[in-house]
């Protein structure tokens, strides 16, 4: 997301207010099979996955590293290499996940280990080309696949080991259940488990930080009913600019006018939220791809989010490409109501958190995407729940927030690993 989204958050409402919605395909699709001319997402040539053996090992098991493409190589590490792990998918069915391991320069604790910090990235997109290992210099994604480089890089620069999951369904088989807090908390916990497992010189102590979506992955891994990563303990959670209320945003502009700026990238964020809850909910992707919930229009676009990122899926050749009304399908409202309670139901102000892990939420004065005071509801409500809530606000936009915060974000880890 970035500031190409401002009225994505807002507008994304126009769109669904309506009566739009979209979602992922796993089914046949009735109707058109037609996608845009755009070309498919350019990604980074990795070696294969492994074939067999690796759907016996235990969730949080690295069973591939190879040197990380270009573009994922940092400055500040000594090793930046790719890594496939093991987990469990949305299913529950065994899975192999991919993500990107900085080992530091120097132990600079006296007991030789690296402290661990796992860092969910910013929104992407769905299709595999999106994961953030892919990238290639020619990608359209790759700002926001190298947003958290300076956090990162600051990490390092203290000794920490920082390890970068995809997320679930980017870069390997299957859908990414995009926003869903489930997922990203396995993502993000069965990396530290892999990580640990993997590299001797890994302490036993870590904590989850992200941004955007990778801020609600970060949040999300403190739930309390969550089991721990496998030999390691969570001592701290900070989310930059992390979604919250979406439901809000739902509902809030529909009497914005359709030419409003932004009103593609709306269109592309929609998909992608509507395609993260209807990977679990067969009914409801029926409802949307079969049903009347999107138009013909947006049904023969609807391939384009298993081969596009966000910035193409907002081109005006492909999803950012429709109109709100172009989009809709006579049955829209039901999608809607669905869609908002799935949202409600899944928001991380309802996280039932450890109230001995302290947290850490950076909010962007100028964010249209996480809106300043729903961020700030969130952390009153946490506050108020007995929820240990370091705030910090910063003049700045939704992406450059990470960037901005990221000296006082890593001062902020390297205190937890102090105490």
């Amino acid at each position: 997301m970035h500031h190409g989204l401002i009225a994505a958050g807002t507008l994304l409402v126009s769109m669904l207010s309506v009566g739009c919605a979209d979602a992922t395909s796993t089914a046949q699709i009735d109707g058109p099979t037609t996608h845009s001319s755009l070309p498919a997402t350019p990604q980074a040539a990795l070696p294969p996955p492994p074939t067999n053996g690796w759907q016996n090992k235990p969730a949080g098991t690295i069973v591939q590293v190879s040197e990380a493409p270009p573009t994922s190589q940092l400055v500040g590490a000594s090793q930046s290499l790719f890594v496939r792990y093991t987990t469990v998918d949305v299913f529950g069915q065994p899975a192999l996940a991919s993500g990107l391991v900085l080992l530091p320069a120097i132990p600079v604790y006296p007991d030789g280990q690296w402290p661990l910090v796992v860092y969910g990235h910013m929104t992407t997109g769905a299709a595999d080309a999106c994961a953030p290992t892919r990238g290639v210099p020619e990608s359209s994604e790759l700002r926001r696949m190298q947003q958290g480089d300076t956090l990162a890089n600051a990490l390092l620069a203290e000794g920490v080991l920082v390890a970068r999951p995809d997320y679930e369904g980017l870069g390997e088989s299957g859908a990414h259940p995009y926003l869903r807090g489930d997922s990203l908390a396995r993502a993000m916990r069965d990396m530290a488990s892999a990580v640990r497992d993997r590299w001797e010189q890994t302490g036993h102590r870590w904590i989850a930080a992200g941004h955007s979506e990778g801020g609600v992955a970060a949040l999300n891994t403190g739930n309390r009913r969550h089991p721990p990563a496998r030999g390691l303990e969570l001592i701290g959670a900070a989310a930059i600019t992390p979604v919250t209320q979406l439901e809000v945003l739902l509902t809030a502009a529909g009497e914005l006018p359709v030419a409003a700026p932004g009103v593609d990238a709306a269109v592309a964020l929609a998909a992608l939220a509507l395609k993260g809850i209807a990977i679990t909910d067969p009914e409801f992707e029926s409802l949307l791809l079969k049903e009347g919930g999107l138009s013909d229009e947006a049904v023969a676009l609807w391939p384009d989010l298993e081969r596009l990122c966000l910035e193409d899926l907002s081109h005006e050749d492909s999803w950012g490409g429709l109109s709100p009304q172009a989009v809709k399908g006579p049955r829209g409202d039901e999608a809607v109501a669905e869609l908002i309670r799935e949202w409600r139901e899944d928001d991380i102000r309802l996280l039932p958190m450890r109230r001995d892990m302290p947290l850490r939420i950076d909010a962007g004065l100028l964010d249209a995407v996480a809106l300043l005071p729903l961020t700030e509801a969130l952390v009153n409500d946490y506050r108020s729940r007995g929820y240990p809530v370091t705030y910090a606000r910063w003049p700045a936009d939704h992406s450059p927030t990470a960037d901005v915060a990221a000296p006082a974000i890593a001062a902020w880890i390297m205190e937890q690993f102090a105490q």
